[in-house]
Order: structure tokens, then C-alpha cells, then sequence
């Protein structure tokens, strides 16, 4: 039997999901059945598990391919000698807290997560990726002056990721009594005070 490349297994994972996508989108972001996954992916449902062993692995997985894109684009638009601050709240605001259906998701990833011990890999993954992927960020942000130096990185990352969590949490439940767009402004105004320098905060628009 020939073996399989790596460039097919890529293209293969990516179909996976690139199929999840358009099922969350079709449903409203509610939860998706694996017929509907495989069906919609064209492939076996065999072949489906062999790249996410639960539906928790494939919707964090979707968490960590959709952050690094929108990481990437929001980075790849920093100004000369700016560097990665403003892109760091660029993501925030534009990408993270923008709409509330990945929080949503995301936050029903993780409250499943104690129901199963590929449901807690899948989040322990997650949240490893989150913090990894950030924390060298934020950090180089305090070290070129954008954000304070002296605010813990790691820390400073996943509080933001606590609360994002939370607040998709409430909007899956309807439970906002104000509105997720208006607890994501004042987050994010509480950001541009407490940690971006106030030397630095015309690099941020509309800060």
C-alpha cells in the first residue's frame, strides 16, 4: 500500500475543517452531528477519526486555525516600527471580541470538557496553544514599550481568555444584560488604560 504524503494528510485535515466551518455556520453554531461532518467533508467517518479523535479535537482544532489567521493577518498590518502591539489589539478588537459566535463556540468546547478525557485533552490543547501562541506577544509588546513591563505576560493572556470564555459562555445563554458588543468595548477600553503606555496609545485607532 503507498503511503500517504504529508501534503495529502494536510489537505485532508483541512477539508475536515473547512466542512466543520460551514456546518457551525449553517447551524447557527450549534452542535454538529458527525454524519453531517463527514457528509459534508466527503469522507468516511473512519477517515474523520483518524484526524480528530472527538468532535472536541475538531472544534479545537477550528479554535486554533482560525486565532493563528486572524493572528497573522492582523500582525501582517502593523506600520513600520510599530511592533506587535497594535496588532495584538487590531486581533482583539477586530477579530476576538468582534462577534460572539467562536466564543460561543469555544466556550461550549470547554464547558463539555469535563464529560470525557478526549473532550479535557482537547481543551488542555487548546488552552496550551492560547497561552504559547500570545504570551511571547504581549511579552515583546512590554519589551518594546507598547504595553507596561511590568505586567506578567502569561497572566495577562489568560485573563483576557478567561473572560472571553465567560462572556461566550453568557451569550450562549442569552444571559447578557447589557450586550456582548458592549461588555467587548469596555473591555478593551480597559485594556488601552490599564496596560498600553499612554505614550504609545496613538498607535491603537480609535483608542
Amino acid at each position: 500500500m503507498p503511503k500517504v504524503s504529508e501534503e495529502h494528510k494536510r489537505a485532508v485535515r483541512r477539508r475536515i475543517l473547512e466542512a466543520a466551518r460551514s456546518c457551525l455556520e449553517r447551524n447557527g453554531y450549534q452542535e454538529v452531528t458527525t454524519r453531517e461532518l463527514v457528509a459534508e467533508a466527503g469522507v468516511s467517518t473512519g477517515t474523520f477519526y483518524n484526524y480528530f479523535p472527538s468532535k472536541e479535537h475538531l472544534y479545537a482544532g477550528l479554535a486554533e486555525d482560525a486565532l493563528g489567521a486572524d493572528l497573522a493577518v492582523a500582525l501582517g498590518d502593523a506600520g513600520p516600527g510599530q511592533g506587535v502591539g497594535p496588532g495584538l489589539l487590531r486581533f482583539l478588537r477586530e477579530s476576538l471580541l468582534a462577534d460572539p459566535s467562536w466564543a460561543t463556540t469555544v466556550a461550549s468546547l470547554r464547558a463539555r470538557a469535563g464529560r470525557t478525557e478526549a473532550g479535557a485533552d482537547a481543551v488542555a490543547r487548546l488552552n496550551h496553544v492560547v497561552t504559547s501562541t500570545f504570551s511571547p506577544l504581549v511579552a515583546a509588546a512590554g519589551e518594546d514599550g507598547f504595553l507596561r513591563a511590568d505586567l506578567d505576560a502569561e497572566a495577562l493572556v489568560e485573563l483576557i481568555d478567561i473572560v472571553w470564555d465567560g462572556m461566550g459562555r453568557r451569550a450562549a445563554g442569552g444571559a447578557f444584560q447589557s450586550s456582548y458588543g458592549r461588555v467587548a468595548r469596555v473591555l478593551v477600553q480597559v485594556l488601552l488604560d490599564g496596560a498600553v503606555s499612554p505614550a504609545r496609545r496613538s498607535e491603537v485607532p480609535n483608542a
